[in-house]
């Protein structure tokens, strides 16, 4: 049994030229820069509140992914069998790809409700796993232990999203949750809390101001939603380039440089974008655009 759970002979063995492309295409999915890319887009071009939900999802289960992976330090596969070299020195158990991608690609599918989405769905959950275990970056415990934490907190979501009392609380109280369970990670991290603790916090709260002050509704003809996600992501990728240049420039303590930057990302997705579109006539807002909390 251990040996199933932790070798990839059998791996080695499917590898091929026309297989390793489409692998690659499957991990990248389940990296953070498309997932940073595609919950933007989502949240302009297709349902603002489905997004939401989404952003809030996917960075719980981030930090908890990356908390588990410090405090169990469990090893990955041997660096001889591995083909994707972007995980760095960083630990195996629990398979981030396979937690994120259980939890953002079956939640929407949940969110659809459409038989041929949760087919959809399920194909691309099954491609990043597997993709993880092909590119050596994950033996077959890691990519479990990683879908049914992802299972677990999808479960749970769904208990407590429709919390009438919550959702309806002021702002501040979810900024307050937000700082506490930051600083909490941080005080309690294995190790060196790593800066995406204060990323995910700031973009978290970004996100959320920006929600609640913000209205809109999705663009109503495709070629406008094509045109929204178009000129979001320019604007997007723009964004990125700035901060990437800002950061050196100004040089500031490393935690608190990511606390801004997910901050800066987090209010240009859910208030300056959409404050934009308005503007342009390409997302209609509600009778009161500008929302108080």
């Amino acid at each position: 049994m251990f040996d199933l759970l932790h070798s990839l002979d059998w791996v080695v063995l499917l590898r091929s030229d026309v297989l390793t492309p489409l692998m690659r295409f499957f991990t990248l999915l389940g990296y953070e820069k498309f997932i940073l890319f595609f919950l933007p887009l989502g949240y302009w071009a297709w349902s603002k509140p489905v997004f939401m939900r989404l952003f809030v999802l996917v960075a719980i289960t981030a930090l908890l992914n990356a908390y588990l992976k410090d405090l169990w330090q469990d090893p990955r596969p041997d660096l001889a069998l591995r083909m994707d070299h972007e995980v760095g020195d960083s630990f195996g158990m629990p398979s981030g790809h396979a937690q994120i991608a259980v939890v953002l690609w079956l939640w929407l599918a949940y969110e659809v409700r459409r038989p041929w989405f949760w087919g959809l769905s399920g194909v691309v959950v099954a491609g990043i796993i597997f993709s993880r275990l092909y590119l050596g970056a994950h033996d077959l415990e890691d990519v479990l232990v990683g879908a049914s934490l992802g299972s677990v907190t999808l479960l749970l979501f769904a208990q407590v999203k429709d919390w009438h009392w919550w959702r309806q609380a002021h702002g501040l109280w979810h900024l307050t949750l937000i700082a506490l369970v930051a600083l909490l990670c941080y005080f309690t991290w294995q190790g060196v809390a790593p800066g995406y603790v204060p990323l995910l916090a700031g973009l978290l709260a970004g996100v959320l101001f920006g929600y609640r002050r913000v209205g809109f509704g999705p663009p109503s003809l495709w070629w406008q939603r094509a045109l929204v996600a178009a000129l979001g992501a320019m604007a997007f990728i723009g964004l990125q380039a700035l901060l990437k240049w800002l950061g050196p420039q100004l040089a500031w303590q490393p935690l608190l440089w990511q606390g801004i930057r997910g901050l800066s990302m987090g209010l240009f997705v859910a208030a300056l974008m959409p404050w934009l579109l308005i503007r342009l006539s390409l997302l209609p807002a509600p009778e009161q655009a500008l929302r108080r909390s």
